[in-house]
Parts: structure tokens; sequence; C-alpha cells
């Protein structure tokens, strides 16, 4: 048997170009692969903001909806404002009547009974920055006020 040298058997002329062309391909698969995580993240952080500005003015709303009759009277009507500079929400106060309630309207009502109770349907909408608005309404009882 011969003596066998530490040379690498050389490649046919064929299999010469196929290393670099290899490194090439899969250089542009691991290009398009990180080039497709890279727009998913950048879609989940535009995902995550969008529903924390959306939690937010869900906040507001609640804030909003939970301060009418505890920390301002029920009265009917409008009010507006505006939250950090970036929330605009709408309140709308509106008196239910009972079916068959034939009281005058606010302001010409005869002296209420004691403990009588007023319910009111109360709107509130939260518009964010982008447009989206979120609304959340509640019925609310408050005591007449005594004339």
């Amino acid at each position: 048997m011969g003596v066998r040298s530490g040379r690498i058997p050389a490649r046919r002329d064929g299999e010469r170009g196929f290393a670099l062309l290899e490194i090439l391909v899969a250089f542009v698969i691991l290009a398009l692969g990180l080039g497709a995580i890279s727009t998913g993240v950048v879609v989940a952080m535009r995902s995550d903001v969008r529903t924390q500005v959306n939690r937010t003015a869900l906040r507001v709303a609640q804030s909003r909806l939970e301060a009418a009759g505890v920390s301002e009277t029920l009265v009917a009507g409008t009010r507006e404002g505006l939250v950090a500079n970036k929330f605009r929400w709408r309140q709308t106060v509106t008196e239910v009547r009972a079916a068959g309630d034939t009281r005058a309207p606010q302001g010409a009502r005869p002296p209420p009974a004691s403990g009588a109770l007023r319910s009111f349907w109360v709107e509130v909408a939260v518009e964010t920055p982008d447009g989206t608005a979120t609304r959340l309404a509640a019925l609310k009882l408050a005591a007449e006020a005594k004339q």
C-alpha cells in the first residue's frame, strides 16, 4: 500500500465555484429571514402602542363615568374636556323618566317627596389622538334636590 499524503483531494472542475455560491445563497436566506423578523417586531410594537393608548382612553372614560354623580352633581346636559392634552372627552347626561311620569321638566316641578330618586343615563365618549373613540354608558341614580 502506498503512503497517503496530507493533501486535500482536488475537487472536480464542475464543483469549484459552488462553495462561494452556497455561502451567498445562505446569506440571502439569512437576510430575508432577519427582514421578516424585524418587520414582525415593528408591527408588534405599533400594536402595543395602540393598545396602550386605547387602554388609557378606557381608563379616562371609566374615571369620568365613576365621577358622575359622586364628585359632581348629575345635571342633564353635556360637558367636555381634555385630559393630558391628548384625550378629548364628552359626557352627556340625560334624565330618564318612567312611563306615565307627568311631572314637568326640570325647572318647574312640584316639591319632591323626601327620599325620592331621579335616574340619569350618563354617556362618556373619549377620543384618542388618532381619532379612535371609546364609549361607556351607565344608568345613575341621584336623590332629588330639595327646593
